[in-house]
């Protein structure tokens, strides 16, 4: 091959654009960095105040966050110290520009920022424990299809660990599949042997039912039952408690249907007669206009139809 295209080979090797891993190595270090000096500003306090932030640890471990304890708190402390920092800042900025008087001011300075440092901190720490009841839900809605399932592969006579290790290929079962790997990392990784895999997971998981599911596979091992019963009968309970709690939301969803005709449907069509009334007789209502009262109105219902939708959204289960 000729010198000149090794050359240009060679050139374009020089030039090649930085690769995801390098991206990401960047980012690593990026955050190292300020853990680091969270942990150098705030770690002393993390340590000596500890117990009052052990829901945060509890929640860590079941949220499944890759993060120790003492270092989200120190990160948690350091960023209500840097929101603090920063609109204290532009408080006073603020205040110098618009020549605030001095009380008013000094009111603004303290009330302001600490407000934002608080609202700050209340994020920081609730985080973990909304992960760790976003996971649970996840958890129960799956947990049905997912004994069933296990059920199923039990029935073939397979032990406990296979069980988990195909579970932990179905993506369809949401958390359950990541329980189940860790499970199988535990093992196949770790060297751990199944029984304490399954003691470990029974100390971690955010669920309430999936631990009894766990704790029943090793009760059962342990008294040398057997586990394809267990699994069968916990499967038939399972998806007896999901139809009877879709059915009840069902019901649940008729009275919200009632409530929506009566409010949002009915209500508005009266609205419209008395204000048609209205209309012919050039009347008003509280000193407005009639264009002020439909405003007023349409911006009302349409408000409470967010409210409405919100609610659905807030209290539907995850099925």
């Amino acid at each position: 091959m000729p010198k000149k295209k090794l050359r240009k080979k060679s050139i374009k090797k020089r030039i090649k654009l930085p690769k995801k891993k390098e991206i990401f190595r960047e980012e690593i270090i990026k955050e190292d960095v300020i853990k680091k000096i969270a942990i150098k500003m705030f770690g002393r306090f993390a340590d000596k105040y500890a117990a009052y932030f052990l829901p945060i640890k509890e929640s860590l471990t079941s949220a499944d966050m890759r993060i120790l304890f003492r270092t989200y708190v120190s990160l948690m402390l350091f960023s209500s110290f840097l929101t603090f920092s920063v609109i204290f800042a532009i408080t006073l900025l603020f205040s110098m520009i618009l020549r605030i008087d001095l009380i008013f001011a000094i009111l603004g300075l303290l009330i302001i920022p600490s407000f934002f440092a608080s609202i700050t901190f209340f994020l920081i720490y609730s985080y973990p424990v909304s992960v760790k009841e976003t996971r649970k839900r996840d958890i129960e809605a799956n947990l049905p299809f997912a004994l069933t399932h296990m059920a199923a592969i039990a029935e073939s006579g397979a032990p406990p660990l296979t069980i988990f290790k195909i579970l932990s290929q179905f993506e369809e079962y949401g958390e359950v599949t990541k329980e189940a790997g860790k499970i199988r990392r535990d093992v196949e990784v770790f060297g751990l042997d199944a029984l304490s895999a399954l003691k470990d997971r029974v100390q971690k998981t955010p669920s309430s039912s999936f631990r009894d599911i766990l704790q029943g596979i090793l009760t059962t091992i342990q008294s040398g039952g057997d586990v394809k019963s267990y699994l069968m009968e916990e499967a038939k309970k399972s998806m007896f408690d999901y139809t009877v709690k879709k059915e009840k939301y069902n019901q649940l969803l008729s009275v919200y249907a009632d409530l929506y005709t009566a409010l949002l449907l009915a209500a508005p069509m009266i609205f419209i007669v008395v204000l048609s009334m209205l209309a012919v007789f050039r009347g008003n209502m509280f000193n407005l206009s009639l264009n002020e009262i439909l405003n007023i109105g349409i911006l009302s219902l349409a408000f409470m139809n967010m409210i409405f939708l919100t609610f659905l959204h807030i209290t539907q289960p995850k099925m």
